[in-house]
């Protein structure tokens, strides 16, 4: 791997760099974020997966690389411990508000895939899917943590090493003939220096191509190698099992998460259950694609409320909350955000999504805001209402 310190990535790259060398990997400590990308780029060319990370600045340093990766169609892994922002922001403070950037950032239609572990332990089992889909799919993938889980300890149980790794060497295997990027098959590269026997050699490059990568201007094929690269993650959607529904199956309200709110949201619901509530709670690991059949579950809830640590924006939605909206067409689709710099609590949420209730009328006793917008009435009125007086975190 490869990176450049900036926090709260910093952490996880003095990991990285600690024990990568234990299981025959290296980690570089590059001049800057655009020789980082470079560098893990070339690392997983030459068939080695590679990941490199940053936060919000430094991954905005990134984007035309990670565009680039997108269309020669290499795998990478990019970890974004989130901070808050734009700019510098809060360097030192959590914020999920770069989920957005994850998915679309960079020109063109540049295809990735983003993932969100929720908890630490999750850290470790999402960088494994991270791999296996980076290797699978031939393509970029975001890993979404943040401030709050990059700085958090907990103990979970030690995993089995010896059931979980895999074999890092390149195949280095002569082939009789190879395309790079077949019409009809999902890219798979193979190491530089491997004989071809025909003596047909592919090229790599960031301009469209043909099956060889050869650079190519031609309006047809641009529409079909602009489809290939867009159906690999059609076909991820397939395969990425439905999240599990915490509570209750059905009921009045549904609460969707992503990232480090899951205890919070996980403790919410329980509490509101106790008090006699129907509500259930689904926590999205892949958000990008999203699996298959979450409209099934949305089916299920009068309320659906999305909560999540960011800007509630323009049109009074956080960042998962536009996105379900354009995917699932829902209007009972709600947004339950804040932008105060600090993490969820379970009072926070109890009184944004249950206000009104005995068990929710509690004064949080810190500054902060969260907001909660709705656009369920027929006519799609919004209305917006704060749930606490707006502070400075």
């Amino acid at each position: 791997g490869a990176g450049y310190p900036i926090t709260p990535w910093s952490s996880v790259m003095e990991t990285l760099r600690r024990e990568l060398p234990k299981y025959g990997g290296i980690f570089v400590q590059a001049e800057d974020e655009l020789g980082a990308v470079s560098l893990a780029l070339g690392f997983s060319y030459s068939g080695y997966l590679a990941v490199t990370g940053s936060a919000g600045p430094g991954i905005s340093l990134k984007t035309e690389a990670i565009g680039w990766a997108s269309m020669a169609e290499i795998p990478l892994i990019i970890c974004n411990i989130q901070r808050g922002g734009p700019s510098t922001g809060l360097p030192t403070n959590v914020e999920q508000s770069d989920l957005h950037q994850a998915i679309y950032g960079g020109h063109g239609d540049s295809p990735r895939v983003v993932l969100a572990p929720k908890t630490v332990e999750d850290c470790f089992y999402i960088a494994i899917e991270a791999a296996r889909i980076a290797r699978k799919y031939s393509t970029p993938v975001f890993i979404l943590s943040d401030t709050s889980l990059a700085t958090r300890i907990e103990a979970f149980d030690e995993p089995d090493l010896s059931k979980l790794m895999v074999d890092p060497k390149p195949d280095l295997s002569p082939r009789q003939t190879f395309k790079p990027y077949p019409v009809d098959a999902i890219t798979q590269h193979i190491p530089p220096g491997t004989r071809i026997f025909d003596g047909k050699y592919p090229l790599l490059s960031g301009l469209e191509h043909d099956e060889m990568g050869h650079p190519t201007g031609s309006p047809k094929l641009h529409m079909v190698m602009t489809a290939k690269r867009r159906n690999k993650l059609r076909k991820l959607a397939e395969e990425i099992p439905v999240p599990e529904i915490y509570g209750d199956n059905e009921g009045d309200v549904l609460l969707v998460g992503w990232g480090s709110t899951y205890g919070p949201i996980h403790d919410a619901v329980k509490q509101a259950r106790d008090h006699g509530e129907k509500a259930g709670a689904i926590h999205l690991r892949h958000i990008h694609p999203l699996p298959n059949g979450i409209e099934k579950i949305f089916a299920k809830f009068k309320r659906i409320v999305v909560v999540e640590m960011n800007d509630q924006g323009v049109y009074g939605f956080g960042q998962l909350a536009i996105i379900l909206r354009a995917r699932y067409c829902e209007p009972k689709i709600e947004s339950f955000t804040k932008t105060d710099g600090l993490t969820f609590r379970v009072k926070e949420i109890l009184d944004g999504v249950f206000k009104g209730r005995s068990f929710a009328a509690r004064k949080i006793p810190r500054d902060g805001a969260a907001i909660v917008h709705t656009d369920t009435a027929p006519e799609s009125v919004k209305s917006v209402r704060e749930v606490v007086p707006q502070g400075v975190g």
